[in-house]
C-alpha cells in the first residue's frame, strides 16, 4: 500500500509543497485545521487484500496553527498510530511549539526531559 503525505497550513505556507507531491490543505484558523486533520485521519483506502487502512502516513501542520489546538483536540488526533501529525515551522519561522511538543512526548515515554 502506498501511503500519502499531507500538509495543513495557511495558503502561503503550503503552496510550494504541491510541487513535491504532497497533498496541500490550506486553512486559515485552528478550528478549520482541526476539522481538516480529523478528515485526513478518517480518510481510508483499501489495501491489496481489501482491508481499509489510513490513506495518510504523515500529516504536517504549521506551528502557528498547531499551537492553537486544544488539549482535547490533541488527544483525539493522537489516537492510533497513523497518521503521524508533525508540527513544522510556518513561512514566518519557528515558534518553538514543535520542540515543546516533542519534549512532552519524550518525557512521557522516557520519564524525564532528555532533550534539554
Amino acid at each position: 500500500m502506498n501511503y500519502k503525505i499531507a500538509i495543513v497550513g495557511s495558503a502561503e505556507a503550503v503552496a510550494g509543497f504541491a510541487l513535491l507531491g504532497v497533498d496541500i490543505v490550506p486553512v486559515s484558523a485552528p478550528e478549520e485545521a482541526v476539522e481538516q486533520l480529523i478528515r485526513l485521519k478518517r480518510d481510508m483506502t483499501p489495501d491489496e487484500k481489501g482491508v481499509e487502512r489510513n490513506s495518510y502516513a504523515i500529516v504536517f501542520i504549521t506551528e502557528d496553527l498547531s499551537s492553537g489546538l486544544s488539549p482535547d483536540d490533541e488527544k483525539k488526533l493522537a489516537k492510533g498510530a497513523l497518521p503521524a501529525i508533525i508540527p513544522i515551522p510556518s513561512h514566518r519561522g519557528s515558534s518553538g511549539y514543535g520542540m515543546q511538543r516533542l519534549k512532552r512526548i519524550v518525557e512521557r515515554a522516557v520519564g524525564s526531559d532528555i532533550l534539554q
